[in-house]
């Protein structure tokens, strides 16, 4: 057995264990697990990230479907996309612990958790990220002073990070801890020479320090960013008739977001949201101008609706009937046990049988995640 196919067992073998007590595989693995999908991953591969992102153009992307629909799988399946094409990506989960209302905190989130395949290695946050670029000679520093940025201080901290080797390691630091979110004193600055670099992220800034560290990354060489944003709890629930405050400022902000892709402000950045149904109804009613730039395209034309910013998640994959995608999910499972050698003697009557029984006990558009589980406790009885 070569090398390539024993990391290609491993590889699969993890991410089917994963898969069966998840439903969900191993961040990296989910192209192997992919039915469907692959024809809207190609045209956003091609519309939106090189022929709109890569060229400093920015958008937004909402995609609504119901737990264990797919949301957290395309999720995966973009970030990989834009990894291999040398983007860089921030992925939260949004939840009570996470809310859309404190962009403080998913500000902060983002500087810290954002990653980059930088000469085939993984690396975690905004700091890291420039130092890895800079050292392997793949940053411009000298176009940051060509443009303008909305905050003069997280600007400035871009230019002084990406001319790392002439600071020395205190420097560094304090340059480093300022770039993840953290309160550092004009004096500290002044202290190490850093000068210009002023202003940390705080609850009044933090829009204005996210759009200037997304443009700041695409001046600087770095192809775009992807931000990705799971709903996996309900965050803008709310019974009463009027929407508190809290919810309204989310919706207000994200209306910002969004009309920052069309102002100027954004540039070299998609973010796509993954939401449960309902939330863009909850959007329309906390903040009717941003209800007006979600509208719904619930059928028509399938390949067409693509360029449109919201989609039901159903509309993405090509298999549009369950039993359409139990049939090629059974065909995608089987085909790993064959190459992994495995017996599958009726194994397709027994997947078949399994998945018509997931269908049964789950109507609507979340069964996939349950019937992910399932088939893969299958395959695995093969190996």
């Amino acid at each position: 057995m070569t090398d390539v196919t024993t990391g290609y067992r491993d590889d699969v073998i993890d991410a089917l264990e994963t898969l069966a007590q998840y439903g969900i595989p191993n961040p990296g693995s989910a192209h192997l697990f992919d039915v469907g999908t692959r024809p809207y991953l190609d045209y956003f591969e091609q519309e939106v990230m090189d022929g709109f992102v890569s060229h400093g153009g920015a958008t937004c992307k909402f995609f609504e479907g119901a737990y264990g629909s797919g949301k957290t799988h395309l999720l995966q399946l973009l970030r990989q996309r834009a990894l291999e094409k040398g983007m860089i990506v921030a992925s939260a989960d949004l939840s009570q612990a996470l809310r859309l209302e404190d962009w403080k905190q998913i500000t902060a989130y983002i500087l810290e958790n954002m990653e980059a395949r930088v000469n085939n290695q993984m690396v975690r946050s905004l700091p890291a990220i420039i130092s890895a670029l800079q050292a392997g000679r793949t940053i411009h520093a000298d176009n940051l002073k060509k443009v303008h940025l909305v905050h003069p201080g997280f600007h400035n901290a871009l230019w002084w990070a990406a001319q790392k080797e002439h600071l020395n390691a205190a420097a560094w630091n304090t340059l480093r801890d300022f770039l993840t979110g953290n309160r550092v004193s004009v004096a500290d600055m002044r202290r190490h020479n850093l000068l210009g670099v002023k202003g940390p992220l705080n609850g009044r800034n933090a829009e204005l320090v996210l759009k200037t560290v997304l443009g700041g990354l695409y001046h600087l060489g770095v192809p775009g960013v992807l931000l990705l944003f799971d709903e996996n709890e309900r965050t803008l629930q709310s019974t009463r008739s009027i929407p508190p405050r809290s919810q309204r400022i989310a919706a207000n902000l994200m209306r910002r977001l969004i009309d920052g892709c069309t102002t100027g402000l954004l540039v070299g950045t998609v973010s796509v949201f993954a939401v449960l149904p309902g939330f863009l109804e909850m959007c329309s009613r906390n903040y009717p101008a941003l209800g007006q730039r979600l509208q719904m395209v619930s059928g028509g034309l399938p390949k067409q609706a693509w360029r449109v910013p919201t989609l039901p998640l159903e509309k993405v994959n090509i298999m549009q009937h369950p039993e359409d995608f139990l049939k090629a999910s059974t065909e995608m499972f089987i085909g790993h046990v064959e190459r992994l050698q495995g017996n599958i003697d009726g194994l397709r009557e027994q997947m078949t049988g399994i998945g018509q029984r997931v269908l049964e006990n789950n109507v609507g558009s979340g069964y996939k995640r349950e019937l992910m589980k399932s088939l893969s406790h299958a395959c695995l009885s093969r190996l």
